[in-house]
């Protein structure tokens, strides 16, 4: 059974004419690769006490970073797979399964997002979550994380961390006014309690805590970022991923020189948000 999936192709010779050269191209350009983006392949595989399945997105030829990236990310995925199921202390007459979908979650002139999802069970109560995202710089044809794109990632973090901290526990607080469900009063401050600490712990300014965002936008400049945050990490399993949307205007001043140009701002709601700051 080959551990390597086969490479995403593009079976069109049209397609090929739309994915024709590199680096960052112009908006009008963009809009008309997107057929040739929806195809994709499917990796999968079975043995004893094992099942994976893994979808791939067709991706441009010259995005072979990207590529790279997530077909490591797959291979990584599997290989844990199949020492778990090989292990002596596996969980017996149950298999033990991956199932991946890598997905092109946003497209601005200058970047790529791609997103990994789905989930890897190697026994326990129930599978974990895979939550994973890849962003391309079209003009090197490079990874990006959030702290490549600052000058000091150390107040760009602490932009978003305040930020993300201040929609979630918004986001809480509306929930549990709208729907108390049956706690009393008391019950209900030590659950807000309980959940601010969460928050806080999980948006804290460090890399990690942010390590799963897209660059949003739509063929043209982008807006802004999507921070994911993974089960576990800002609120409890059954509330799945959380994801806040940040606007430009939160981190554009702390952007690198490079990366100006390729966020959109409306410079007078900037200001007006850095005085309600």
């Amino acid at each position: 059974m080959p551990l390597h999936p086969v490479r995403a192709l593009i079976p069109l010779a049209a397609a090929c004419l739309l994915l024709s050269g590199c680096g960052r191209q112009p908006a009008d350009q963009v809009g008309a690769a997107v057929t040739a983006e929806t195809g994709g392949i499917v990796s999968s595989g079975k043995g004893a006490g094992f099942a994976w399945t893994i979808n791939f997105p067709a991706l441009r030829p010259q995005w072979q970073a990207l590529d790279t990236a997530i077909h490591d990310y797959a291979d990584a995925s599997k290989r844990e797979l199949l020492q778990a199921s090989a292990a002596d202390d596996r969980g017996k007459d149950i298999d033990y399964t991956l199932d991946m979908t890598f997905s092109i979650a946003r497209r601005t002139a200058d970047f790529v997002s791609v997103t990994a999802t789905g989930s890897s069970f190697t026994g326990g109560a129930h599978g974990m979550p895979i939550v994973a995202s890849f962003n391309l710089d079209l003009s090197g044809n490079k990874l990006v994380t959030l702290s490549d794109l600052f000058s000091d990632p150390a107040p760009a973090f602490k932009a978003l961390s305040d930020e993300c901290r201040r929609q979630l526990e918004g986001r809480y607080a509306a929930k549990m006014h709208d729907d108390p469900g049956a706690m009393t009063p008391a019950q209900l401050a030590a659950d807000a309690q309980s959940t601010k600490k969460w928050v806080e712990e999980g948006t804290a300014p460090t890399p990690a805590n942010f390590a799963v965002f897209l660059i949003d936008g739509l063929d043209t400049r982008a807006i802004g970022v999507t921070v994911i945050f993974p089960p576990y990490q800002v609120a409890s399993y059954a509330d799945g991923p959380q994801q806040v949307e940040v606007p430009a205007k939160v981190f554009y001043d702390l952007l690198k020189p490079e990366y100006k140009d390729a966020f959109a701002i409306d410079t007078q709601a900037r200001q007006l948000g850095a005085g309600v700051r």
